[in-house]
């Protein structure tokens, strides 16, 4: 007979082993994974507020066909080649179109890979403007004393946002042994509260702060130490009153901890409903006020955040392997730049925000694309720029909704 305490120990068994091969899942075990990732790791809620903004219909049916590889293509084709859980489409804060598969419904909540990294930006944004940061250029050891003496003297919170700490990280998604492996998903997987700090306080620099981009989840870790520090408050709890709660939020959300009740983890893995990540690209293109009209960053903050101010974006470190950023033209505040005028949160497994502010559409699409191991010889990923992170037939359907609203 198993005890309740021994059910719980296996759980939790089971939980550490299938966090820690996270980068390994198959598709199926994505799809489970994703739509079910407080049940895998600690997580910490983000409380919805007392009112639900309301999505409204815009009223017309979208319907685009679009062209990926020669062949035409609609919403069905982009839904299952994609292997898409959610698809919505905002204009002006209205639904346009809205999609579930693998499991997912309005009622539940899908992780969002690094989309959370522009979360984590965006509440960085929110304490300058309440002056619990005096300037990005502030050097991250005035909000983290006990980093000073590390290879992160001199780093400011600035270099953290764009990626150009110039601390040597290894981030590579095919190398079990890479840092984002080894000395960051598995240790949050096994739940080994500080690892992670006690970890980025031995790694060298190996160039100067502020002058090569060189994508490095590690340092995103630091800005929920220092969110903590200047808020007095959980992660959560201030995301609560600052995002989740303004913009009306559906449902609660949550963000990943590095151990039980340890610090949020705001480079990876948050959970909201496919809407709720809508309403937060929303906020991002209303530059940061709410449905209410309250601001919450300060004014011409999206502008600035989606900037590609990240230099350096394009070249290599030596022959450290890096991310494919060939999709893009810059990187902001943990922002994404496909094309000028354009931002995106990006997540690993197919997990987009895109915003066209210029003709006030969202787009949402998250899903659970699989490793190019798993892809079959004839999906379409197979054969084109695609990836584990998504591919251009997006950008085709992205284009195709542009051209038909003109």
């Amino acid at each position: 007979m198993t005890t309740g305490n021994s059910k719980e120990t296996n759980e939790r068994w089971l939980a550490r082993l299938l966090g820690g091969d996270f980068l390994l899942w198959s598709p199926n075990i994505q799809a489970e994974g994703f739509l079910h990732w407080d049940r895998i790791f600690a997580t910490r809620t983000v409380r919805r507020g007392a009112r639900v903004h309301v999505l409204p219909s815009s009223g017309r049916v979208l319907d685009v066909r679009f062209q990926d590889q020669g062949r035409d293509c609609n919403t069905d084709d982009l839904m299952r080649d994609e292997h898409l859980s959610g698809l919505l489409v905002l204009q002006h804060g209205k639904v346009l179109l809205e999609r579930y598969a693998l499991g997912l419904t309005p009622a539940h909540r899908w992780q969002s890979s690094s989309m959370v990294k522009s979360i984590a930006s965006t509440l960085i944004g929110a304490a300058l403007h309440d002056g619990l940061i005096a300037s990005l250029d502030d050097p991250m050891i005035k909000y983290l004393p006990d980093f000073a003496g590390t290879a992160y003297e001199g780093v400011s919170v600035k270099h953290l946002l764009t990626m150009t700490s110039g601390i040597n990280w290894t981030e590579d998604y095919e190398d079990l042994l890479a840092d984002v492996a080894e000395r960051y998903i598995k240790p949050i997987a096994e739940r080994r509260h500080g690892y992670i700090v006690a970890y980025l306080k031995t790694l060298q620099r190996i160039e100067p702060p502020g002058t090569q981009f060189y994508y490095n989840t590690g340092d995103t870790f630091l800005l929920s130490l220092i969110l903590s520090r200047v808020t007095g408050k959980t992660v959560a709890d201030y995301c609560a009153e600052k995002i989740w709660g303004p913009a009306g939020m559906e449902l609660d959300g949550y963000f990943m901890l590095e151990s039980d009740d340890g610090d949020e983890v705001t480079g990876s893995c948050c959970g909201a409903s496919l809407r709720d990540y809508g309403r937060f690209g929303q906020l991002m293109l209303s530059d940061g006020v709410t449905p209410d009209g309250v601001r919450i960053l300060p004014r011409g903050w999206t502008a600035e955040a989606t900037a590609p101010s990240a230099p350096n974006f394009h070249k290599d470190i030596g022959s450290r392997p890096r991310l494919d950023t060939s999709a893009f033209t810059g990187y902001g505040y943990l922002w994404w730049v496909h094309h000028p005028g354009t931002f995106m949160a990006l997540g690993a497994y197919g997990q987009w925000i895109h915003v066209e502010p210029a003709q006030g559409l969202v787009f949402v699409m998250v899903g659970a694309m699989p490793r190019e191991v798993f892809m079959r010889p004839d999906e379409p990923a197979s054969k084109e720029k695609g990836s584990q992170h998504g591919g251009p037939r997006r950008f085709a359907f992205i284009q195709a909704v542009c051209r038909e609203l003109g």
